[in-house]
């Protein structure tokens, strides 16, 4: 059995998101809408405003940094005119293309939790999920971070083009594998990508930070483990993304392991799927030469792969606080005092961690992520109306400024341009896109005062004007 890996050149080029300068995003659609009420009939507690889902499609890199189409999920407030903070929330493990945050998948909720309170809200599906082909590079942290990167970008292209306005701050929050992305993702922009984002803070929830150590103990035991699908899914997916780590199933997977488990992996099977044919036992399914090699080699080719997606060896600048149960039967706790450990001893900070308890990894999820949204309500910026002499008028006229049913924009700018009429309050009551300089029908809008927010992409303009009656 041969076992090869070549990590430099897998890390030279794994998943570095496109150049900043690029365009990524490719397409946007709206799937629902809420209003305030609406969402607070649904359980979303406290909501402040209505919110718009989108699903935005986007290019992104692969492990081997060719370029690759992604989406993910984008909540935007509707119902005022603040300036917004960014939140990016990455989901848990899943195996079903569909089974996503762009397809409205349960874990959308966090986004309509986040953006119910003022947050726009980016939700990557990751790479090989979703709109992106291929198999799902699983634990595989540069890919994680290039997908939510390349999202975030896609994000501030469409509120730039849509005249949504953001406060520059960014918070990053995750859930199991989604913790895991949240740190790498973290990792990248302060290592790699510091001149464009900011981190403002972090919020990693029971992830495996330390793929290597404390979670690859999954990969040697003897005892029963409650998710044995993840073993296979990590296998698959780092042979996807090192080179020469294995040739086929069959050097590292026992008969009739090797065939039954890789079409699995084809997403459209979901994780009860693998589990039918697995045993309870998840390292059973591995050749018995592989496990003796990997629990007496720490320089084991297979181990140098986990190895690369540890993400407790760096020290944070912005703030995070780990959310995590001494319980979690799926990703042990261990992973959160391994990466605690790291980041104290390294000079770290702002670094903390916070017990929720008792729970196993289902039960967790909730009480982790609530405790999370209010650390982030604690941050988050408060509200800034856009103030009519703050964004000055920039070339841009609006005439008349008193109308019972048209106004006319003009700009010296040219290209397509982007509007929205605000009521006193700062509610959203109409909104639209222009191709160049025209004309805007407000005739439908009851008589009173509005704000009419102009954006192109690069510029905004605020102006006043009156429906008469």
């Amino acid at each position: 059995m041969r076992f090869h890996i070549h990590l430099a050149a897998g890390i030279a080029l794994c998943g570095m998101p496109l150049a900043h300068h690029a365009q990524v995003l490719i397409s946007d659609s709206l799937l629902l809408t809420f209003t305030q009420q609406e969402l607070i009939d649904t359980g979303v507690g406290n909501a402040i405003n209505g919110v718009d889902v989108y699903r935005l499609k986007y290019w992104s890199t692969d492990a081997d940094g060719q370029p690759i189409v992604a989406s993910g999920a984008m909540m935007v407030p509707t119902d005022d005119t603040c300036y917004h903070s960014i939140a990016c929330y990455m989901h848990g493990t899943i195996l079903e293309k569909e089974a996503v945050p762009s397809r409205l998948s349960q874990e959308a909720l966090v986004g309509y939790y986040l953006s119910g309170i003022g947050f726009v809200s980016a939700l990557p599906d990751y790479l090989g999920l979703g709109d992106s082909p291929g198999l799902h590079p699983y634990v595989h942290a540069a890919t994680e971070a290039s997908a939510s990167i390349d999202l975030l970008r896609a994000v501030r292209e469409w509120c730039d083009a849509q005249g949504v306005l953001l406060n520059g701050q960014l918070f990053l929050t995750g859930y199991s594998q989604g913790g895991h992305a949240c740190m790498a993702t973290h990792r990248a922009i302060e290592q790699q990508f510091a001149t464009e984002f900011t981190v403002t803070a972090s919020a990693p929830c029971s992830g495996p930070y330390d793929v290597s150590g404390v979670q690859a103990q999954v990969m040697v035991d003897t005892v029963p483990y409650p998710a044995p699908y993840y073993l296979p899914y990590v296998v698959l997916a780092y042979g996807s993304v090192y080179p020469g780590l294995f040739n086929s199933p069959s050097e590292v997977f026992k008969a009739p392991w090797d065939t039954l488990l890789p079409p699995l992996f084809d997403g459209t099977h979901g994780s009860g799927d693998v589990d039918a044919v697995m045993p309870s036992v998840p390292s059973t399914v591995l050749q018995d030469s592989v496990l003796q090699a990997f629990a007496t080699d720490p320089q084991h080719p297979f181990r140098l792969a986990l190895a690369d997606n540890d993400l407790y060896g760096w020290v944070p600048q912005a703030p995070v606080r780990m959310h995590y149960c001494n319980a979690d039967d799926h990703v042990f706790a261990g992973n959160t005092q391994v990466a605690l450990q790291s980041f104290q001893l390294a000079g770290a900070q702002e670094v903390s961690a916070v017990d929720m308890g008792a729970l196993d990894h289902g039960a967790c999820a909730f009480p982790a992520l609530l405790a999370v949204r209010a650390w982030l309500m604690d941050l988050q910026a408060e509200c800034a109306w856009t103030d009519v002499p703050e964004l000055a008028e920039r070339g841009w006229e609006v005439m008349p400024t008193a109308t019972s049913g048209t106004l006319h924009l003009v700009h010296p700018f040219g290209g397509p341009l982007s509007w929205s009429a605000h009521d006193q309050r700062g509610a959203v009551v109409s909104r639209g896109r222009l191709d160049g300089p025209g004309a805007v029908d407000v005739s439908a809008l009851p008589a009173g005062l509005y704000v009419l927010t102009i954006a192109d992409g690069r510029r905004r303009s605020v102006h006043r004007f009156l429906r008469t009656p």
